[in-house]
């Protein structure tokens, strides 16, 4: 999928099961618009509003390798990867 329209913003919170245990806000569109294949590979077009456009525009990040992280500033997400990093090195994390 591809989203071609992005408008207004929101700022929520989310996580990710790829990083579990910390949430932050990120800012998203409001609303956005998306190109995408069903199973048949017909192209169909979809509008999303508020939490389902938040949602599209995290699982597309993921697909484009993307991690909610990287909408984060940069000191963030260094205090992020250092608790982490404590984490790992008590065994707390895998």
């Amino acid at each position: 999928p591809e989203i071609l329209v992005k408008e207004g913003s929101q700022i929520g919170e989310e996580g990710c099961l790829s990083i579990p245990g910390f949430r932050e806000d990120v800012k998203r569109a409001y609303k956005v618009r998306l190109r995408a294949q069903d199973v048949e590979g017909e192209y169909f077009e979809t509008d999303g509003e508020e939490l389902l456009a938040r949602a599209m525009q995290h699982e597309i990040d993921h697909l484009n390798g993307v991690l909610f992280l990287s909408h984060l500033s940069l000191l963030k997400r260094d205090l992020i990867r250092r608790k982490i990093r404590k984490l790992v090195k008590a065994g707390e994390w895998e």
